[in-house]
């Protein structure tokens, strides 16, 4: 007798099965997404960590018309390097410098991102200029870690250096030497 109990809730349990087919997940929408996201950093569950290197990588190639805005990072600036080429500064709380340069599309899509810069925190006394140059060439496509006296009205004590290259956008590390940026006080 109490093997036929056994059977028979076994058979029903199977039964249950069958009726209700197997378990499976549905495709999320991208708000569904979010929100399961969301909830499982509510939870505990940690999120893969984006760095800071694969954040500025992933912007490489974006399209933007307008102004570019970044959230988390303060807008500080920027402007024409040489056709088609621009300049952009930005800066995050902690001090790390994002520099984003980018080319005229034409398009409608205006720019298309070129290149990134990811520098630390400058150093205490130095700023991070986007206005500089190198010897005789007025054309500002180098960019510094730099410092210098109020009443000069350009700065030539860099720590660091960068130059953007005018035709491609790409951004290159560069010596020091010949470069000057700038005073941003001038």
């Amino acid at each position: 007798m109490t093997q036929t109990r056994i059977w028979q809730s076994v058979a029903a349990c199977l039964l249950s099965l069958v009726l209700t087919g197997p378990a499976h997940t549905e495709p999320t929408s991208d708000a569904q997404g979010q929100a399961e996201t969301e909830a499982d950093t509510e939870s505990g569950v940690e999120q893969p960590v984006v760095t800071d290197e694969d954040f500025a990588k992933n912007l490489i190639g974006a399209t933007y018309s307008g102004s570019f805005e970044l959230e988390g990072w303060t807008d500080q600036g920027g402007g024409l390097v040489l056709p088609p080429i621009y300049v952009h500064h930005y800066n995050r709380k902690d001090g790390t410098i994002l520099v984003v340069t980018a080319k005229e599309t034409g398009s409608t899509a205006n720019f298309e991102i070129t290149d990134t810069l990811l520098a630390n925190k400058p150093h205490k006394s130095y700023t991070f200029s986007t206005s500089c140059m190198k010897g005789d060439d007025y054309a500002l496509r180098f960019m510094g870690e730099v410092s210098g006296k109020d009443a000069s009205e350009w700065w030539t004590n860099l720590r660091k250096a960068w130059e953007i290259d005018i035709e491609t956008g790409k951004i290159s590390d560069v010596g020091v030497k010949g470069v000057k940026c700038v005073n941003p006080n001038w």
